[in-house]
């Protein structure tokens, strides 16, 4: 995406929009560990996520992976968040997102082991994230 072709001025205010694009990267999977590993809800505060991490957890909710619960700063893991975790689930390589909503979603996926530098941890996170969750119980699994 060059830089001119992903800003346009708002015909009302003149405000800019951009398009931004955000890869599933080890950052975030790292973010999604740490609220698996809080129980699959808890609020940001509580994780002793870094710096980067605390900044960039919300863009899991491009991907489906968390969703807020409407309390303080407080999120829970989804279905689609604790599968991608098992690798047994494909989420996009991308999406492009403006004004905070996803514009486009890459027609390219990954599994957990595919993102770059996770496949350290592919055993652990898989062997951990097997364990039956709530997602599980009712369902044969």
């Amino acid at each position: 995406m060059g830089s001119k072709n992903n800003i346009a001025l708002c015909p009302t205010c003149g405000q800019k929009i951009v398009d931004y694009k955000h890869n599933i990267n080890k950052t975030l999977v790292s973010c999604l560990w740490h609220l698996y590993c809080a129980g699959g809800r808890a609020r940001l505060d509580t994780m002793k996520l870094d710096n980067t991490q605390f900044t960039n957890f919300q863009k899991l909710r491009y991907f489906h992976l968390v969703v807020s619960t409407g309390q303080h700063s407080e999120w829970q893991i989804t279905k689609e968040g604790t599968e991608f975790l098992q690798g047994r689930r494909r989420i996009p390589k991308f999406v492009i997102t403006r004004n905070a909503l996803v514009k486009q979603v890459s027609d390219e996926t990954v599994f957990v082991q595919d993102v770059k530098e996770c496949v350290a941890f592919k055993v652990e996170w898989q062997e951990q994230a097997a364990q039956p969750t709530l997602f599980d119980k009712g369902d044969g699994k």
